[in-house]
Order: structure tokens, then C-alpha cells, then sequence
């Protein structure tokens, strides 16, 4: 489906045929880099205390190992936590992060319109395309992954990943049908591929909508989770189930890494985790053609 379906690629091919979009600037750009990385230091403190060990991955540990810290474009910051650390990152919130933090994830007391743990930091705004339905603060965050065990045998693994997959195409569909973001519809509506992408997803979304769709959320949360084995997989991160499968011992025993001025934890064989998310050149740079913006409505820090 390429980026027909993927509304990220959508969205930076639009910007860059119009001048009128609303991209960060890179004053912005920088202070929402120095918020993040003062809360993700923050986070990391506090889950340290209760024994819960957060890792870099995806374009942040990608930064770690290309710039010791932001690559330049990227003004975000994933991390991941074993299945146990997610679930005991929900049951402590309220009691060691609620102070500072907003938490929204599906399957706690706390609603998520997305498929994945976000932390929002309070007294911050931002505003970002596509993002806005009313689960969500409108605040700085942190997306944080779970990362949950596979099915060794390769047609149960096939099964659960296609169900995986079907269901959270379902659950984003379902959101965007019940609370659209009008400012992400026009700017998907300026292109082709953009009006495509509504159509199918409108289509999908009214199909199913007999459940709210933190409900489905909520499926997906479930749905992913399976007893130990030898391999791993982020099945809510960008490449959905089947992009990131590894044996455990590419994560584990997790070793640490700079980024910025902190040390955080990260996949023991962080290398090769990245040849498999970004190809053998993961220290090449892509060209400025490829490389992600962010479009915002509002920021206040």
C-alpha cells in the first residue's frame, strides 16, 4: 500500500508543494527539543526508582547512535518498555508521576485515543495536524511502545499479526470517523493520494463504529500480548507487527547509551536492531527530500 495509507508521508509530501502549511520553525523546533529532553530525563529518573527500565528505540535511539542525541530534523522521543514495566508504569502513575504528568493509555483508568502509553507534560501546549481528539491533552508528550513477546510458530505468528494489524487499522479508522481533526481532512484533501486515504478510512470507519473507538483501542491492547518465547515485537510502533521482530537477545540484557547529556537504556545490541528498522547505512543520513516535518497549530512551553 506504500504511503497511500501512511498519512505521516502524506502530510510532508503535501508540504513540500505548499508554502502555506504550517511547518515548526527551527527557534520552536528547538525549544520543544529541550522540553523533551528535560522530561524524558524526568521519566527516566522516576521509573528508575520503581524499577522500571525504560529504552530508547526508533528514530531516538537512531539519534543516540548517529549525534548522541536529536537528530537534527527529529523534534520527538520514543521509548519502549517490556510488557511487565507497561503494566507497572500504569498501576504507580498516579502515585509517583500524576504530580507532572498526564498519562493516556488504552486498558487503564485513563482513556487513549491511540494504540499506544503517552505522557503529556502539564502546563505545555502543542498542537500538532492530525493529532486532536478530545482523549488526548493538548501537551507536549512522550510516546512510550510496548514491547511484547511473538508466537514462535510462524502460521500462529502470521494469524496473530494480520488480526493485530486488521484491528488497529480498524481502531484509527473508527477515531478518525468519530472525531476528525477538520484541519488534518484539508490538509489531506490537497492531494490525490490524501483524498484517497479519507475515503478509505471514512468507509472503514462507518463499518465499524457500533463500538467507540477507545473500545477498539482497548482490543488492540489485548489483542498483542502473548506468554514469553524468544522473540519480540513493537506491534503498535510504525511498522505494526511484522516491521520489528527480533530475538529477545537483541534487546536483552539492555545496555545504556548518551543521549544528550543522560545516559539511558537501550537495546544490548542496539546495532543490529537498527540495520533491521533502517537498512546497514542507519549512520547515512537521508536525503533532506526524505526527511520528516512536523506541522502544528499551536505550541506554548
Amino acid at each position: 500500500m506504500g504511503n497511500r495509507f501512511n498519512y505521516k508521508d502524506i502530510l510532508n509530501d503535501i508540504v513540500r508543494k505548499d508554502t502555506a502549511a504550517r511547518v515548526i520553525s527551527d527557534e520552536e523546533s528547538a525549544q520543544l527539543k529541550q522540553c523533551l529532553y528535560q522530561m524524558a530525563v524526568d521519566l527516566d529518573k522516576r521509573c528508575r526508582k520503581n524499577g522500571i527500565k525504560l529504552f530508547l528505540v526508533g528514530g531516538t535511539l537512531l539519534g543516540a547512535a548517529r549525534c548522541q542525541g536529536f537528530i537534527p530534523w527529529d523534534d520527538d522521543i520514543d521509548l519502549g518498555l517490556t510488557r511487565t514495566d507497561y503494566e507497572k508504569l500504569k498501576n504507580v502513575f498516579d502515585k509517583d508521576f500524576a504530580d507532572a504528568y498526564k498519562l493516556r493509555c488504552p486498558n487503564s483508568r485513563h482513556p487513549n485515543g491511540n494504540r499506544f502509553m503517552q505522557i503529556f507534560k502539564k502546563g505545555t501546549v502543542l498542537k500538532a495536524v492530525g493529532e486532536e481528539n478530545p482523549f488526548q491533552p493538548q501537551s507536549v508528550s512522550i510516546d512510550i511502545f510496548p514491547y511484547d513477546y511473538v508466537p514462535e510458530t510462524a502460521i500462529y505468528r502470521r494469524l496473530k499479526g494480520i488480526c493485530a494489524n486488521l484491528t488497529m487499522f480498524i481502531a484509527s479508522c473508527v477515531m478518525d470517523e468519530t472525531y476528525m481533526d477538520e484541519t488534518y481532512r484539508v490538509f489531506l484533501k490537497k492531494s490525490k493520494d490524501g483524498k484517497l486515504f479519507l475515503t478509505v478510512r471514512a468507509i472503514t470507519g462507518k463499518l465499524f463504529s457500533f463500538r467507540r473507538p477507545e473500545k477498539w483501542f482497548d482490543t488492540v491492547d489485548r489483542i498483542i500480548r502473548y506468554k514469553r518465547t524468544g522473540l519480540l515485537t513493537s506491534a503498535t510502533g510504525r511498522r505494526h507487527y511484522f516491521g520489528e521482530i527480533y530475538r529477545t537477545d537483541v534487546f536483552f540484557p539492555l545496555t545504556e547509551l548518551k543521549f544528550e547529556n543522560h545516559r539511558f537504556y537501550a537495546p544490548g545490541k542496539w546495532q543490529k536492531y537498527l540495520e533491521g528498522n533502517y537498512g546497514a547505512d542507519y549512520m547515512i543520513p537521508p536525503a533532506a527530500g526524505k526527511r520528516e516535518s512536523h506541522f502544528i497549530t499551536e505550541i506554548s512551553l
